[in-house]
């Protein structure tokens, strides 16, 4: 048989290109860790691509404001570029033994809004996303969180996976 096909569960073959499409929120942390161990399970039981995606954020007008110091600009930056490389190698890590077909992608912007045109662009069929547990009464009004502005999401499912 042709490795661009795959059998469904019903028995009907299915070219690669289409797969069901799960889209990944990865950001080398706890819980985006935890949203790819999710995905990967479910795309590993459904014979699923998975589109990793890793957004870079734009620094904030605190982050801005520290910038004036010498050095400063370069550690941001550093910092940065090491959450994508722990990123793309949780995704080496987790996806690799499943042999489930996989892409990686870098952008820049809002997390929330960047992953929900992710979403509607490529077609994705879940939106895989974690969320860090925040404890206190008032850490849902100061945290915005993207998993909590994603979660309401009518057009598509999203998984909403705690960090351990």
């Amino acid at each position: 048989m042709d490795e661009a096909f795959i059998p469904s569960p019903d028995g009907a073959e299915r070219s690669a290109p289409h797969r069901p499409l799960y889209v990944v929120g990865v950001d080398g942390s706890d819980s985006g860790r935890a949203a790819l161990c999710e995905a990967a399970d479910e795309a590993d039981r459904a014979g699923a691509r998975v589109l990793c995606v890793h957004v870079r954020c734009q620094p904030s007008i605190g982050e801005m404001a520290a910038l004036v110091a010498p050095g400063a600009a370069l550690a941001s930056r550093d910092c940065r570029d090491l959450m994508e490389m722990q990123a793309w190698l949780d995704c080496v890590q987790i996806l690799d033994p499943l042999a489930c077909p996989w892409e990686f992608q870098v952008v820049m912007g809002r997390p929330d809004k960047i992953l929900r045109e992710v979403m509607m662009t490529r077609h994705g069929d879940a939106l895989f996303v974690g969320q860090s547990p925040r404890p206190g009464r008032w850490a849902r009004w100061f945290h915005r969180c993207p998993a909590r502005r994603l979660a309401g999401a009518r057009e598509y499912s999203v998984h909403l996976a705690i960090a351990p």
